[in-house]
């Protein structure tokens, strides 16, 4: 589709020139993890796994489920509600500019993530599973990302108002942050709070990938996915019922 692939295009040049997107997708996640490496280097004496092979997991997939407040950018932003005036009033049907939205961004950071990955295991800053289970890790990070991209984009279609949008979205991000253990460990708040903990799909998708990294294999992979997979299509559902293009011009 022609008219997809001209939105995509917009839409992901947009993020590409956004110099706070761009700055937090491919220049934040390692400087962040090199200053949390080197900061608790003290803390990991282990020769298995060093404090920058610790915060390039856990802090990576925290700023992947962070890019939840990335994708309401792309229907709210104020420099690109021009461009959303044109397009509601263009013969464009609404699956079209949503869907658009929802893949460039997807693929915007999808890109810049995978290159800083990359980037991290060549440097041999952070073990990642080298050749024998990068791709394993990537693909868990690919499935969060598009878990991120479409809860972000459900909230923002059913609140419709960018403030609060963010709002929410960022006390989501940090309560599944701080229940997943990557501030401080859970288990020192007692049981009851550790077994709450559970239920944050960032603990279960950080465990997994140290499973695939140092065992190369974990039982809980596949289920990870299939639920990630399954939660996304379901935020697309709801973007599907409550997307107006219209709602955005204000």
């Amino acid at each position: 589709n022609m008219r997809l692939l001209v939105l995509m295009k917009q839409d992901f040049k947009n993020l590409a020139t956004n110099p706070t997107i761009f700055t937090f997708c491919f220049i934040y996640p390692p400087a962040l993890i090199f200053l949390f490496g080197f900061l608790f280097s003290n803390l990991y004496g282990s020769d298995i796994v060093t404090s920058y092979d610790f915060y390039g997991v856990t802090l990576m997939f925290y700023m992947l489920l962070g890019t939840i407040t990335i994708t309401p950018n792309t229907f709210m932003e104020e420099r690109v509600k021009s461009a959303n005036l044109r397009i509601a009033y263009a013969p464009v049907s609404r699956f079209t500019i949503y869907i658009s939205k929802i893949l460039s961004s997807y693929l915007f950071m999808g890109i810049t993530f995978t290159l800083d990955i990359c980037i991290m295991q060549i440097c041999g800053l952070v073990n990642y599973g080298g050749k024998e289970h990068l791709l394993n890790v990537l693909l868990l990070m690919y499935c969060m990302l598009a878990f991120s991209v479409t809860l972000g984009g459900a909230v923002c279609v059913v609140l419709k108002s960018e403030e609060l949008t963010n709002k929410i979205l960022t006390i989501i991000a940090t309560a599944f942050a701080v229940f997943s253990g990557i501030f401080f460990p859970i288990s020192s708040l007692g049981k009851e709070v550790a077994n709450f903990a559970n239920l944050s799909p960032l603990k279960w998708v950080i465990d997994c990938a140290f499973q695939i990294i140092y065992d190369g294999v974990s039982s809980t992979y596949i289920p990870i996915i299939a639920c990630l997979m399954i939660c996304s299509i379901f935020f697309l559902l709801i973007i599907h019922l409550f997307y107006r293009p219209e709602d955005y011009l204000k």
